[in-house]
């Protein structure tokens, strides 16, 4: 038996799956997991379930549908259609009706928890994984503390939900940190709109390992919404606000990070104002902050990057407040509590699906979930907004072998952490697609069990058939 250090724990309990991870993917493989039949307990470090659609106020859920809209079913049609619900009943007043997309992430947090209830999950909240212990080529048990103590789980299969690939690390599994240095060749190669620049095929990433920056969205009312839309996503120069560099230079946040002037562009920490319709007539969901060289899976930079962030949002709310039009009368009305992490560490499986054959629509013979999102990959080196282009085909695929562990035979991974590469991430990190991956690692926990096999060797065909019988659109 292997172990990162000895932890003394009478506290002892058995299941048949843990997952590790209370966001959209390990809620998803919960519950998928526990209505397949496995007793499955639920490891969440904080207090909600949702993840960044929860707390982090990343709402509405996207990868729902293909390019041509045919939805892709499963647990993401499940949730949206019982959240939207909600969300028009207790959250909008009767005169807003049915104000753009009503998703509420209180809401979601609620329908998550109420599902994972539903079907006998068992959610240890405020529980946060410390140590994994692997036997003969399998996780054997995975340590967790909580209020409590130290508490030593056993199972049969584990899906790491963490986001960061907290459990692929701990147990000593293959893995890889942000970029390859192919990224702008294989967006060459497949002619992606790669950048706004004129010298795109030119631009390289110099190093690997680059990783995509954080941010933390927050919320706005008292917005002219109608108005505040016309500089929505775009470059803006300082004429198109009518004020100078001067001007610009005399206000407050001049100089704070991402606000320091380069160019003729005004300087935003995305280079760009980013609004989306939020759940009322007057509401605004922003996500304009933007912090470089951050791995979230690194203790030190994690909370770099979370006091930079907060230090951030007051600055890019007052200059909503003073420069954009729309915003005039705006006032916050609630942030994100969490930090927003892109990408850090991800599984390196049996399979690393690459972003040639997302962005081409490739089709596997063991494909569990689709997705459709674009090549979204927000440069990690901070010269443009963002990087990539829209993709060739209908969806792309994602096959069960990049869910599955190439040293533990019953470990899987879902979300964020699945074994892609970057620019592949880019598009499989979009909460649609976690949903449908942790859907398709809860239900093949579920039949390693009624087969007795490890789950990472389950019979694709027999997966599949009971994803389809599920609702998923495979």
């Amino acid at each position: 038996m292997s172990s990162n250090y000895n932890i003394s724990t009478n506290r002892k309990i058995e299941c048949d799956t843990v997952v590790i991870g209370g966001g959209v993917a390990g809620c998803a493989a919960a519950i998928s997991s526990a209505r397949g039949g496995a007793k499955t307990i639920l490891v969440e470090a904080g207090g909600t379930l949702g993840g960044q659609a929860g707390i982090g106020l990343v709402t509405p859920l996207s990868s729902t549908s293909s390019k041509s809209g045919e939805r892709f079913g499963g647990l993401t049609d499940e949730i949206i259609k019982e959240v939207i619900a909600l969300t028009k009943k207790y959250v909008f007043s009767n005169e807003e009706g049915n104000r753009g997309y009503p998703v509420s992430p209180h809401i979601l947090k609620y329908v998550f928890l109420k599902k994972c209830m539903e079907y006998g999950v068992d959610v240890h909240f405020h529980s946060m994984l410390c140590d994994a212990e692997t036997r003969n080529g399998k996780v054997d048990s995975v340590i967790i503390k909580d209020k409590s103590g130290f508490l030593q789980i056993s199972a049969k299969s584990f899906i790491d939900a963490s986001g960061d690939a907290d459990l692929i690390l701990l147990s000593g599994d293959d893995n890889t940190l942000g970029s390859e240095k192919d990224v702008f060749e294989q967006l060459v190669e497949n002619q992606l709109d790669i950048n706004h620049s004129n010298n795109a095929k030119d631009d390289k990433y110099e190093d690997e390992h680059l990783m995509q920056p954080v941010s933390l969205f927050f919320v706005m009312r008292g917005v002219d919404v109608k108005k505040a839309s016309e500089l929505n996503n775009k470059k803006l120069v300082f004429g198109d606000l009518g004020i100078t560099k001067e001007r610009f230079n005399s206000w407050e946040f001049a100089g704070t990070t991402g606000f320091q002037i380069v160019s003729e562009n005004i300087p935003t920490p995305q280079n760009r104002v980013l609004v989306t319709l939020g759940r009322h007539q007057d509401e605004a969901v922003v996500n304009m902050s933007r912090i470089l060289n951050i791995n979230g899976g690194n203790a030190e930079e994690l909370s770099r990057g979370e006091a930079q962030a907060q230090l951030q949002l007051i600055a890019i709310v007052d200059f909503l407040k003073t420069f954009i039009p729309g915003f005039e009368n705006a006032y916050l009305v609630e942030t994100s509590s969490r930090l927003g992490i892109r990408e850090s560490y991800r599984l390196r499986g049996r399979y690393v699906l690459s972003g040639s054959e997302l962005i081409n629509g490739a089709s596997f013979e063991d494909t569990v979930c689709r997705g459709y999102y674009i090549v979204d990959i927000h440069d990690p080196r901070g010269r443009h907004g963002a990087i990539g282009g829209h993709l060739k085909k209908d969806y792309f695929e994602v096959p069960y072998r990049s869910l599955c562990s190439n040293k533990f035979t019953n470990l899987l991974a879902c979300g964020r952490c699945i074994s892609v590469d970057h620019v592949a991430h880019s598009a499989t990190r979009i909460q649609g697609t976690c949903i449908l991956t942790g859907q398709a690692a809860g239900c093949a926990a579920a039949l390693a069990v009624k087969t007795n096999t490890d789950v990472c060797d389950v019979d694709t065909n027999l997966l599949t058939q009971q994803l389809k019988k599920d609702g998923m659109i495979i």
